[in-house]
């Protein structure tokens, strides 16, 4: 049997944005101040220097900015799931966003993707971000 995947173990502002998402909806930190989205979570607005920030809900839209395939596991709990890719999409707050590709056909790939991120909170047993291409879903494996 497989062990189960390492779950993160967030502190502070990373914290916070698992909590947001423990609902399954994604949430982005927002400066009050100047309306800039900031993700990484930061203690301060990299625009205006406000500390002042609320967290908001994302319909997670964007487009793929780059990715890798896993062949080889680093953590021996995502073993089944080889070979996996990870993805960074450009959401639409002009944050960039790691996730899991959520197919197993990577040749849809390419940078300009139109993506779509969800907020897995069942699977893993934390909150788990995938991405499919937004025209629908990716294809999955048997």
């Amino acid at each position: 049997m497989t062990p189960h995947p390492r779950a993160p173990d967030p502190e502070g502002l990373n914290l916070e944005f698992y909590e947001h998402a423990s609902g399954g909806t994604l949430h982005l930190q927002q400066c009050t101040a100047c309306g800039r989205f900031r993700h990484p979570p930061r203690y301060r607005c990299a625009d205006c220097l406000s500390a002042v920030y609320r967290w908001t809900p994302s319909p997670g839209c964007g487009r793929l900015f780059t990715w890798t395939v896993t062949h080889r596991p680093y953590d021996r709990g995502w073993a089944d799931d080889l070979p996996y890719a990870t993805v960074v999409v450009e959401l639409d707050e002009r944050v960039r966003l790691l996730g899991a590709f959520a197919g197993h056909d990577f040749t849809v790939l390419h940078p300009g993707l139109e993506m779509q991120a969800h907020v897995d909170v069942t699977t893993h047993g934390f909150p788990f971000v995938t991405f499919e291409p937004a025209s629908g879903p990716a294809q999955t494996r048997d």
